[in-house]
């Protein structure tokens, strides 16, 4: 699994990360990868609710906003999504 995180101020990209994980569940995969974005952006990890799985799982991305931390953020909203992998 890959995905691929940015956080955006002010409608601009003020930081991006990407990750990968060769976890066979999807769900510790997953996890694995935000671990990964969580340390490399230098951020807290957001509250998980069930829309956030849900359009992931749908649209293959998802919005966390300021409130779904429970720490202050520096940004106004964060995008997670699949990428696509070739083989």
């Amino acid at each position: 699994m890959k995905i691929w995180v940015t956080l955006h101020k002010d409608n601009k990209i003020i930081a991006k990360a990407d990750a990968q994980s060769q976890i066979d569940d999807p769900a510790n995969a997953l996890m694995d990868c935000m671990e990964q974005v969580y340390k490399e952006l230098d951020i807290a990890e957001p509250v998980w609710v069930s829309k956030h799985a849900r359009d992931l799982s749908y649209f293959k991305r998802t919005k966390f906003l300021p409130s779904d931390f429970i720490e202050p953020v520096r940004f106004d909203y964060m995008i997670v999504e699949y990428v696509s992998e070739v083989h």
